[in-house]
């Protein structure tokens, strides 16, 4: 039976880099199809590493114009072949916000079909963005994006970053703001991720000061994928 991942959150938060390398990984394991279903925003969408996914034995499903320098807010029809019966791994790549997330509601009665074990639907967090900056923020988005799609999520990700600029303070302020989320809410905190130079850190902190590893969650080590430096885009293009 096929599993199925749902990234969501705000604008910036990392869900595209991590499904990215949530496909990779799930494909060199066995089939596995990530659904590009950001219609709002067509920056830093996963569809533009469809180099790396084809070369990884990903299947990709993206927006029917997307990278064509035409935006249409529209859904591929063959997004519904993903709750076709079979196995492997189908990531969905939700767009920015709780706008973004409109877009999974159409699909409430084929979510409802899949086994609660085998559906995980993740709220990405990066307070390092405007939109989840502090609890008040970052607890309004989560419900918004709750009530729009019409999935209840099951896990929190502190994915919080800065780009190149991220260091270890970044990630203490993630592991805070997760923690009151999931406290406030009762949903747990599903993992950690950042680069593994990173999570290293972060991990010998987290021992010295005694945090508690429930707000940690399983260590998510991703590599960039993403061009969010200007510099680098400059440098080796997409």
């Amino acid at each position: 039976m096929k599993e199925y991942w749902v990234m969501l959150g705000s604008f910036g938060g990392g869900k595209s880099e991590m499904s990215l390398n949530m496909a990779v990984r799930a494909a060199a394991k066995g089939k596995c199809t990530l659904i590009d279903l950001d219609v709002i925003n067509p920056y830093f969408r996963s569809s533009e590493r469809g180099d790396v996914l084809d070369a990884a034995g990903v299947e990709l499903i993206s927006p029917p114009y997307a990278l064509k320098k035409i935006e249409i807010l529209s859904v591929s029809p063959r997004v519904y072949s993903a709750f076709t019966r079979g196995d492997g791994t189908v990531i969905f790549d939700v767009g920015g916000d709780h706008i973004g997330a409109v877009a999974l509601g159409q699909y409430k009665p084929n979510f409802d079909a899949i086994p609660p074990e085998m559906l995980h639907v993740l709220f990405v967090v990066n307070p390092l963005r405007p939109l989840c900056a502090d609890f008040p923020n970052a607890m309004s988005m989560l419900q918004k994006i709750q009530k729009v799609s019409r999935l209840n999520i099951t896990g929190i990700v502190n994915n919080a970053n800065l780009a190149e600029l991220t260091n270890l303070e970044h990630l203490k302020m993630g592991y805070e703001l997760v923690k009151e989320l999931s406290e406030a809410t009762g949903i747990p905190v599903w993992g950690t991720s950042g680069r593994p130079e990173m999570l290293e850190q972060f991990t010998q902190y987290a021992e010295e000061n005694d945090l508690d590893p429930a707000f940690i969650g399983k260590l998510y080590p991703i590599e960039v994928m993403m061009h969010r430096s200007w510099d680098k885009f400059l440098n080796e293009g997409l």
